[in-house]
């Protein structure tokens, strides 16, 4: 009879796949920062899946060179590499809270709106009073 060596448990971790580490990895903690990157396809992916862009499933921001450029969290990266796609970073940004001097109140908001609609009242009410 042969006699099989068992495997360590570090041996067995060892034998995952880097992937696999990234993807178990990357669903521990809450995003402390955000990329800056570009999605690319290869072009196998953009002729048999016309719609390749709905996998992505990341909000995406417009890029003046037509790139699919996004804010993607280290959890993003991993599954869009897992997904086939190629995921370049550029730029690191922490997530933080939101200045509160940023935040819009509700009065604010209203009084630049009624401000911006101002033209459109005079003109209903000029056109209004013509036709009476």
């Amino acid at each position: 009879m042969k006699q099989v060596k068992k495997k360590s448990k570090a041996a067995s971790k060892k034998s995952k796949s880097g992937r696999n580490q990234a993807s178990t990895l990357a669903g521990e903690a809450p995003p402390t920062v955000r990329f800056s990157a570009t999605i690319h396809a290869s072009e196998q992916t953009q002729r048999e899946e016309p719609n390749w862009i709905e996998k992505l499933d990341v909000d995406r921001v417009p890029d003046p060179a037509g790139l699919i450029r996004a804010l993607v969290t280290h959890a993003d990266c991993v599954r869009l590499v897992n997904q086939g796609f190629e995921v370049r970073l550029y730029q690191v940004y922490p997530v933080q809270p939101l200045n509160p001097a940023l935040i819009e109140t509700e009065d604010s908001f209203k009084s630049w709106l009624d401000q911006k609609l101002q033209p459109f009242k005079r003109s209903r009410k000029q056109k209004g009073s013509k036709g009476a």
